[in-house]
């Protein structure tokens, strides 16, 4: 076991949970090691200083010592940041836990997330100013398929790169057929054309550049049955945050009654 003290790291807290009776156990992903636990102790006194930092959906700059092995510890903080609109909103909850329990079961505890804490954090920056979670969700989940192993190819045809012809997604070639190809694939999705184009256009852009959109409840409920079909058959994820994420979105009164909007940019 090796302890790194005084390290420096950015994070943003995942859960909290009793630990013996005056300390918290709190979950963080963090750009440098992945997700790790620190136990914080002292955390239940009213009077406990960093009581801001180690709040659920908190993004900060920590200081600490990192354990390779077992329980790390937080001793202070730089800067804080609550995404309070996210922590007040039991909907983008959902979606902004399932996002970290995604980003985290895609690295192994310890190693650095490179490109993707950026990618988190811009995700959960644009979904606490109240771009449309779900569209941030599926982007999010797309640019991580390939962290996960499955780089699906949506740039044209896997067969003829033709890109002039309706498209469908196929997992057995990993990735769009065009019309003239679909007989090679039986199986192939069923996909409607605006929802391939969403699809590219999400994998095209970064969580910053996904503005207003105008898009169908439909196209939306089309585009995450995709995703949910490739997670489910080549990545093999059955997350505790996705179920309770597919719970909360059946509820009536959350349920999108209108037509929603569409990535400018894509």
């Amino acid at each position: 076991m090796t302890l790194f003290r005084d390290a420096e790291f950015r994070g943003i807290v995942m859960y909290r949970r009793d630990y013996r009776e005056r300390d918290l156990l709190v979950q963080i992903l963090t750009d440098k090691y992945a997700a790790k636990m620190f136990m914080v102790r002292g955390a239940k006194r009213p009077s406990f200083k960093l009581q801001t930092a180690i709040l659920p959906f908190t993004y900060a700059d920590y200081i600490g010592a990192i354990n390779t092995q077992g329980l790390s510890y937080i001793t202070s903080t730089k800067q804080t940041h609550l995404y309070a609109k996210i922590s007040m909103d039991i909907l983008a909850q959902a979606y902004a836990a399932y996002l970290l329990t995604l980003v985290a079961s895609a690295f192994d505890e310890g190693k650095p997330l490179g490109q993707y804490f950026e990618l988190i954090v811009a995700a959960l920056d644009k979904m606490n100013d109240g771009t449309d979670a779900q569209l941030l969700a599926n982007l999010v989940e797309i640019k991580l398929l390939n962290q996960f192993g499955v780089a699906p190819h949506l740039q044209d045809c896997v067969i003829c790169q033709r890109h002039d012809l309706p498209m469908d997604y196929s997992e057995q070639y990993g990735g769009l057929l065009c019309q003239d190809h679909w007989p090679l694939d039986v199986h192939r999705l069923h996909a409607q054309p605006k929802t391939i184009a969403l699809m590219q256009g999400l994998a095209r852009i970064m969580p910053q550049q996904l503005g207003e959109v105008d898009l169908s409840v439909r196209t939306k409920k089309d585009l995450q049955r995709i995703l949910d079909k490739i997670y489910q058959d080549q990545v093999g994820l059955q997350l505790k945050s996705k179920k309770y994420l597919d719970e909360i979105t059946r509820m009536p009164q959350l349920t999108p009654k209108k037509v929603d909007k569409s990535p400018k940019n894509g």
